[in-house]
């Protein structure tokens, strides 16, 4: 199973960069009118509908199975403590105790994907936190907003070199290469958030099947680690809204490197 969806990831990322590298090999034209399409953003909106479709039947399922445990661990906590004969004070400690955590993770199971939808709100939390905190103006990154930011790089470059004499070739040439390397790193990037934003959506859906684990307490951990998971994972949508963001400087100075050194060659 692991070999399949690695391979699966593979061939994502293969058919993004295949479809980067068409864009760029066109014309200037063409590839700024493909990078607004917005054509992974649109494959990602496909990801969460598709996930969204799964939440009725698994939560259902992860309901069956928490209490299913809930009376397991219902009957084996209260028949022990009735073997050996304890007072009404500790079968009512032990109900409350057993209550608590009972409905503690009902609630954690219920509002994962709905009502405080707790799960979708740890991952769009860190997300906005790092385009908060690298100045992006947008807190909804997705991948074809940075996918046109090398983009437009690439075409102010063109854009640039275009007005550049047959004796500044060299110049040109090399910078349409460095624009060209900036925008196939940005594609990477933009893969690579798609990838990770559709295993956020197959993790925050699919996933809740583990919170069933805890309607006992032998189980419990494994429904902890579900909300463990989503935060790590939201931790590297983090980590990668702040490389874009990184990245987006980079460009800013770059273009203003290049508008600089077109202005100086301009002058008499």
């Amino acid at each position: 199973m692991i070999i399949e969806v690695v391979a699966m990831r593979k061939k994502i990322a293969l058919g993004g960069l295949m479809m980067v590298a068409t864009m760029v090999l066109a014309e200037p034209a063409m590839a700024q009118e493909l990078s607004s399409s917005g054509v992974m953003n649109d494959v990602l909106k496909r990801f969460h509908d598709a996930a969204a479709t799964w939440g009725p039947a698994i939560e259902s399922a992860a309901s069956r199975l928490f209490w299913t445990l809930v009376v397991i661990s219902m009957v084996w906590t209260f028949g022990m403590m009735a073997l050996r004969k304890a007072d009404i004070g500790e079968f009512f400690a032990e109900f409350v105790r057993f209550t608590i955590f009972t409905g503690f993770f009902w609630w954690l199971l219920t509002n994962a994907n709905q009502g405080m939808n707790i799960a979708g709100t740890i991952v769009q939390s860190l997300q906005t936190l790092g385009a908060q905190a690298g100045g992006l103006s947008n807190s909804n990154l997705g991948p074809s907003s940075i996918l046109d930011l090398g983009f437009e790089l690439y075409n102010r470059t063109v854009q640039a070199t275009s007005e550049l004499g047959w004796r500044q070739m060299a110049t040109a040439l090399v910078m349409e290469l460095m624009a060209l390397a900036v925008l196939f790193v940005l594609a990477l990037i933009a893969v690579n958030l798609l990838l990770l934003l559709a295993s956020a959506w197959i993790l925050l859906y699919a996933g809740v099947f583990f919170l069933g684990f805890g309607g006992s307490r032998w189980t419990s951990d494994m429904a902890i680690n579900y909300y463990k998971t989503v935060l790590g994972l939201a931790a590297q949508l983090m980590a990668m809204v702040l490389l874009v963001a990184i990245g987006k400087e980079f460009i800013n100075h770059y273009y203003t490197q290049i508008s600089e050194n077109m202005a100086s060659q301009e002058l008499p």
